[in-house]
């Protein structure tokens, strides 16, 4: 992983006022200093000047900042080319290209782009697969192109010349404090964007950036066939089909609350758990003993929910026995909350939480509380430690550390303005409170617990503070894209519920467990007395289809980007099992009844066929328990005692 930058200006300095330059090459420093903690192996910048073939000249600035993650050296970019090519890869590259443990995948990438030639670059990189942006600059032509991933799983913001700096810019981060560079965007994934300096740069090198600029949209996955030249989605779009009655998945003749596991889902489930795997093994296989043993070099961010306790699970079948995996959960103490449950206790009502925010920012000041504190038992803590327990009755030999990550609102504040800044463009009150759990989660601070439910159900049974541990593990597994995928948002629910066309299925008639046709007035099937599922021609299949479609495309620009920032601040890189291509492809063909079947109960019909693969593990506990948001289950949401009227896309100041 890597935090890049890149800069193009004009080359005359004679045409330049000094003061001007002074301003210019603050402000490059800015924007590096602002990428340089996502690397902190090693960091090395480059600057070309370029005579272009319209007599025009322009500088380019390069600039990486290098986590080693691949091969068995430290690899330094940027990486330059006899042919004066340059590459800026931040990136893991865990499909399309042939990368030995012992490689760099950024230095195999640089290599086959050589090879491929001018003609051809499209070629060289339409298959690769993995989390990535790139910058490269092709000499033979004077194109700079640069492009996310599909998903946008790493970030790469950009901004416009302006009078303040000359500079056209592309950055992982924006700088923070009081940089006259705030108007940054995110790059666009659904193309690779190319600015051709040959033909829009004027005899002074000054450049017209939005002429200059074009770009080379990636067409669905049908056209593979095609040109090597055509960049592809790796994966298609959800399958739209709808069920026929015999289709769906009927209730369990001993729990009428939940499916039959059918021959077609028995088979399911295994060919999902074998993706994951193949996913999972991708993503930790080359990853380097750093921290050295006994420490982890692997984490999961943890809230002991469906999706992330299968991830732990998934790990353990493909980490050697001996390694130990860090489970970090965090919680916050919340002045809010904890005004508005003193209310309650003492008889008083809800409206007396309300105070000004100036009085709860004071109390979480003034208040420092102790590690053992009650307040960190927020629900996602709570479920954190049933699910490590769970998992270490399954796997017994391996050393899980539930690595508790407890913040206090006075520290809270001291960090607060960092992950406002490192957030940018995002700027949402739902995204501070999603970005500063993931902030504090990467940093990994926090004491081991010693939770014991044998002799404490919601207490630590030691009665001495613990000491203090530091995940230092340098990949850090997110469970994010189950939801979106798999349908586990109640949005979900309610679009499955939506009134919508006439169905194909029958409108007044149901499954019975032994297939007869119901009456849909009937509360229990009357050839079993058990309670019948919902009739199926009550769910909206369509709509169900639009909203999990419009949730896979929108994770570039409203969650991936965004947390990559906010997690690489600490030299930590995040990996999406989930949100591998073949994951995202293989689940896009899935019918959609089979992934999600709103039928069933909450904690059941969500997420079904991820919830059977949690049972396939083991993970009984975990497979039935419901979504929770992070933000409420850490207790980031609404954390100023006059926080009550706001809502999360309200704006930040």
């Amino acid at each position: 992983m890597c935090g890049i930058a890149f800069g193009i200006r004009p080359a005359s300095p004679e045409r330049i006022e000094p003061e001007t330059e002074r301003g210019v090459e603050e402000t490059w420093q800015r924007v590096v200093e602002a990428v340089r903690d996502r690397g902190p192996d090693a960091s090395n910048s480059i600057f070309k000047r370029v005579q272009l073939q319209s007599g025009a000249k322009v500088e380019l600035r390069f600039h990486a900042s290098v986590l080693h993650m691949r091969g068995d050296a430290l690899t330094t970019q940027p990486f330059v080319g006899d042919n004066g090519d340059v590459l800026l890869w931040n990136g893991e590259i865990f499909d399309g290209l042939e990368v030995s443990p012992h490689d760099n995948d950024g230095q195999k990438l640089f290599d086959q782009i050589q090879r491929c030639g001018p003609a051809n670059f499209f070629a060289a990189i339409r298959d690769v697969e993995g989390p990535y942006a790139f910058v490269f600059y092709e000499a033979a032509t004077e194109h700079v192109y640069f492009a996310r991933d599909p998903l946008g799983r790493r970030s790469l913001l950009s901004h416009m010349p302006t009078p303040a700096s000359p500079f056209y810019l592309l950055a992982s981060s924006s700088p923070s404090g009081e940089c006259p560079l705030r108007e940054w965007d995110e790059v666009v994934t659904e193309s690779v964007q190319c600015i051709s300096l040959r033909n829009h740069a004027s005899e002074t090198g000054s450049l017209d950036v939005r002429c200059a600029l074009s770009s080379f949209p990636r067409r669905p996955k049908a056209m593979r066939e095609g040109s090597p030249n055509t960049l592809i989605y790796p994966y298609d779009p959800i399958n739209a089909s709808h069920p026929r009655l015999e289709d769906l998945t009927p209730a369990s003749p001993e729990d009428p609350s939940a499916p039959t596991v059918t021959q077609q889902l028995a088979h399911l489930v295994e060919s999902f758990l074998a993706e994951l795997e193949r996913a999972m093994r991708a993503r930790v296989a080359t990853v380097p003993p750093v921290p050295a043993p006994p420490h982890a070099r692997i984490a999961v961010l943890f809230s002991g929910g469906l999706d992330c306790t299968v991830l732990a699970a998934v790990l353990d079948r493909v980490l050697p026995p001996g390694e130990a995996i860090d489970l970090i959960t965090v919680a916050f103490e919340n002045p809010r909350k904890i005004k508005a449950q003193q209310g309650l206790s003492n008889g008083k009502g809800k409206g007396k939480a309300r105070d000004s925010d100036e009085a709860g920012q004071e109390e979480g000041r003034r208040t420092d509380p102790p590690v053992d504190s009650k307040i960190y038992d927020v629900p996602d803590r709570v479920t954190a430690r049933r699910s490590w327990e769970e998992l270490k009755r399954l796997r017994p030999d391996r050393r899980w550390n539930l690595v508790e990550v407890n913040v206090p609102y006075r520290e809270m504040l001291e960090h607060r303005q960092t992950v406002i800044d490192l957030m940018r463009p995002q700027r949402t009150v739902m995204d501070l409170s999603i970005s500063i759990a993931f902030w504090f989660a990467a940093r990994g601070r926090g004491h081991l617990s010693r939770f014991d439910s044998t002799r404490a159900s919601t207490v630590e049974a030691p009665a001495s503070p613990p000491a203090p541990y530091h995940s230092r593990a340098r990949v850090l597994l997110s469970g994010l894209g189950a939801d979106e995928q798999l349908g586990g948002y109640a949005r979900h629910r309610r679009a499955a519920a939506q009134r919508g066309p006439p169905s194909s299925l029958p409108d007044a008639s149901t499954a019975s467990p032994s297939g007869r046709p119901l009456d849909d007035s009937a509360p229990v099937d009357p050839a079993t007395a058990t309670p019948r599922l919902p009739s199926p021609s009550s769910q909206n299949w369509s709509a169900l289809v639009k909203e999990l479609q419009l949730d896979i495309d929108r994770l570039p620009t409203r969650n991936l980007g965004r947390d990559d920032r906010v997690i690489s601040s600490h030299g930590k890189e995040a990996r999406y099992p989930y949100l591998a291509a073949h994951v995202v492809d293989f689940l896009a063909h899935v019918p959609v009844w089979l992934k999600a079947d709103y039928r069933f109960p909450e904690g059941v019909g969500e997420k079904m066929l991820l919830r059977l693969v949690a049972k396939r593990l083991g993970l009984v506990g975990a497979a039935s328990l419901p979504k929770k948001a992070i933000h409420f289950g850490v207790n980031t949401a609404k954390m100023e005692l006059a926080a009550g009227r706001s809502k999360g896309t309200d704006l930040l100041p």
